[in-house]
């Protein structure tokens, strides 16, 4: 994985330490499991710099058909690494602007207060009714047909519901269409409600590590290579960390 040169993060900090001067905006498309924490780090950018961040969420395979279209996008928070590593190798990324700055964790949501006796039985039992995102696009979808693979087998797929995002499938939770959900932990912890949170086992599937890009269309907006350089910065590696994710060394 490539990093951040020195020189390219000491331009970018500079960016940053001036931008409040000439507010700008950038437009960051945000994988859906990120949103609430993306819209965080948002306020926090803005309140530093002055410059006003534009969200745009939804599952990162969505987001980078879009962005290889065309899609006016200066920034892509991605729920994984082989999307920006792809854009990375098509040339759609500024210069080494490509860094990891999450590492997800996957839970099992159900509604209502539920004591489990065990959650690997509830799992593995495939008349158990449960939301994810579609594996197709999205990363923690991956994820939870790992789990389900690794406790149902064969019969993984029986009586799932397919979001487009985690979003979709947390969407499909709270409207009843399933009693529970593998979803984003720190959108589980976030939802409003009667519900039970259960963190799956980290070791239970492959690790989930998302990277950030710059894209090169936006080299030269200074709110957006601000922002870049303010994703990994003490005050937005707090956020991410209290949002419940791992933040890279």
């Amino acid at each position: 994985m490539r990093r951040l040169t020195h020189g390219l993060f000491a331009g970018l900090a500079a960016l940053s330490l001036g931008a409040a001067a000439s507010a700008g905006q950038a437009t960051v498309a945000v994988a859906a499991n990120f949103l609430t924490t993306a819209e965080r780090l948002a306020e926090a950018f803005a309140a530093e710099t002055g410059h006003d961040v534009r969200l745009v969420h939804g599952s990162t395979g969505k987001l980078y058909a879009q962005i290889t279209a065309g899609a006016p996008y200066d920034l892509f928070l991605s729920a994984d690494t082989a999307r920006p590593a792809r854009l990375q190798q098509d040339g759609r990324v500024a210069a080494d602007a490509r860094v990891p700055y999450a590492e997800g964790r996957l839970a099992l949501v159900l509604r209502g207060t539920v004591r489990l006796s065990s959650t690997e039985a509830y799992l593995a039992d495939p008349a158990r009714r449960l939301a994810i995102a579609d594996p197709a696009v999205a990363p923690y979808g991956i994820a939870a047909r790992e789990v389900l693979q690794t406790a149902r087998g064969d019969t993984w797929d029986e009586n799932l519901v397919f979001g487009e995002s985690v979003g979709q499938a947390l969407a499909f939770l709270a409207t009843g269409n399933a009693p529970g959900a593998l979803v984003a932990l720190p959108q589980a912890r976030a939802l409003a409600g009667d519900v039970t949170v259960i963190e799956i086992r980290a070791d239970a599937h492959t690790p989930i590590r998302q990277d950030a890009v710059l894209l090169a269309r936006a080299a030269g907006n200074p709110a957006a290579a601000a922002f870049f350089a303010f994703l990994t910065g003490d005050a937005a590696r707090a956020i991410i960390r209290n949002a419940g994710y791992g933040v890279p060394p």
